[in-house]
């Protein structure tokens, strides 16, 4: 299998995010549903990424084809569009898979008032691989990433919704330790937009402290 690299996303990126994003989320939709919808995603990846004073987010991309020794940057790590790295690359691979990680805490339960944000826990959304890559273990892969990035940022935990009816996704995450946690009754819960019908089951991990070498 070709080789696969994992790391936050850059300008690049950017387009190839927003094609993976739709074509693994909105499959069915065609010309000019798609155009709109891909268009959306690339506005949304530049300006949504910017987040409130003491708040985390990143999107992590599985480059595929993309050997970093040798790869020629420009720019600066240093340099930063909302979330998103400001190098440049001159040697392109080919973006197979993207989750997005943060500290905002949008989407956990709280029992106090929603603008009451949790605090130590990193969330996972848009975890999403193209069709001819995935059995790869990429999702795997960006998971480990994530919670290797929610310990940087110093969480305690990390959460994430999965369709209550994706049973492979359920079976994904619980092979990588996270278990089903029962929303106490009357807490406020905003969860993610979707459709209606779409039922979520709230999932979490507790991250060990990194291992002193």
């Amino acid at each position: 299998s070709p080789e696969i690299v994992v790391r936050e996303a850059r300008i690049e990126d950017i387009w190839e995010v927003a094609e993976t994003h739709c074509s693994c989320f909105f499959p069915n939709y065609t010309f000019p549903l798609d155009l709109m919808l891909r268009v959306d995603r690339l506005v949304a990846m530049l300006s949504g990424f910017t987040v409130q004073h003491g708040t985390r987010r990143t999107c992590l991309v599985a480059v595929v084809g993309s050997r970093m020794d040798e790869t020629f940057f420009l720019g600066s790590e240093d340099f930063k569009v909302g979330g998103l790295d400001g190098k440049f690359s001159l040697h392109r691979g080919y973006v197979a898979g993207i989750l997005t990680v943060d500290t905002v805490a949008d989407f956990l339960p709280r029992k106090g008032p929603l603008r009451q944000r949790r605090t130590g826990i990193a969330y996972i959304s848009n975890v999403a691989v193209r069709e001819k890559f995935r059995r790869k273990g990429i999702a795997k892969r960006l998971i480990a990433k994530a919670e290797a990035q929610a310990r940087g940022w110093g969480c305690r935990s990390i959460a994430l919704h999965c369709d209550f009816n994706n049973l492979g996704a359920t079976k994904l995450y619980k092979g990588q330790g996270f278990k089903c946690v029962k929303v106490p009754e009357g807490a406020n819960w905003p969860q993610p937009k979707n459709s209606p019908d779409v039922k979520f089951k709230f999932m979490m991990k507790l991250l060990k402290a990194p291992t002193a070498s």
